[in-house]
């Protein structure tokens, strides 16, 4: 007879074990389990384990009971399902430090433009942004050159250079035909010196100044002042319209952002544009 604590709770539980409910004239019985000794049955309910599983075996139980929580799945013989999210793509740190920094609006600008495009940018927009951005662009906000400024260029030294190239501007306006009229572009015309020279050396030219429209590419607001100034302009009315007219020549300027934005009605006489790589 069993003596143990397992003795005592078999005991207890053999009743409902058996199917007896204690009412009379019930005859249902159920038969009972194989002997379980007492050993074997304290260890199978004891705090402590006998023996740690093998880690395949632990990994397969947690698979199967993820499996099972699933919508739709019914043991091994429910559909699985797998989702799989690559977030790799996705990672992107935002830079962040409570830190002091010595990077200015525009180096702070620059490396913005390189995380955004997670790569590097060309040397041509580099340049761009270094020295036409509308907020830090070098040539933007100030008058950079002369005495006053950074550097000298050669129109500045001598009216000679503008002058020159003038006469060299109204020869191939006459090789051209001599157009009635003719754009004068000028691509970055800094103070408008050189463009001022060219005009008073071909003011003796008449048929050739009255053909020209002059077109000045540049972004900058005040060096476009400065042109303005440099050019001796005036506003004038024709018609319902206003024009703006160089009294060097009485020839008729105009301001573009860029180069597409010229017209394109008439030919083109002088060009000047350099890219460096």
């Amino acid at each position: 007879m069993l003596r143990s604590p397992a003795a005592a709770l078999l005991r207890r539980l053999a009743p409902r074990i058996t199917g007896c409910s204690g009412e009379a004239g019930s005859s249902t019985r159920r038969t009972l389990p194989p002997y379980i000794s007492s050993s074997s049955f304290l260890a199978r309910f004891s705090s402590t384990p006998t023996s740690s599983p093998p880690p395949s075996s632990v990994g397969a139980r947690d698979d199967e009971a993820e499996d099972d929580k699933l919508p739709g799945s019914s043991g091994d013989s429910g559909a699985r399902l797998s989702i799989s999210v690559d977030r790799a793509g996705l990672y992107s740190p935002p830079e962040h430090s409570h830190e002091p920094s010595s990077d200015s609006d525009l180096v702070k600008h620059l490396k913005s433009i390189i995380n955004f495009r997670s790569g590097p940018i060309s040397i041509a927009e580099y340049m761009e942004e270094v020295l036409t951005n509308p907020q830090s662009g070098y040539y933007m906000n100030r008058d950079v050159f002369g005495e006053s400024g950074d550097f000298i260029t050669s129109p500045e030294v001598s009216q000679m250079f503008g002058e020159l190239i003038g006469v060299w501007a109204m020869c191939l306006w006459e090789q051209m035909g001599q157009p009635e009229k003719v754009n004068l572009i000028e691509l970055g015309p800094g103070r408008g010196t050189l463009l001022a020279d060219l005009l008073r050396g071909s003011a003796k030219f008449v048929n050739f100044t009255k053909a020209l429209n002059i077109n000045l590419v540049e972004c900058s607001p005040t060096l476009q002042k400065v042109q303005y100034n440099t050019l001796k302009c005036e506003d004038e009315s024709v018609g319902d319209e206003k024009r703006t007219v160089s009294k060097l020549c009485g020839a008729p300027v105009y301001w573009h952002a860029s180069l597409e934005q010229v017209p394109s009605g008439c030919k083109g006489l002088f060009q000047l544009q350099i890219s460096c790589f």
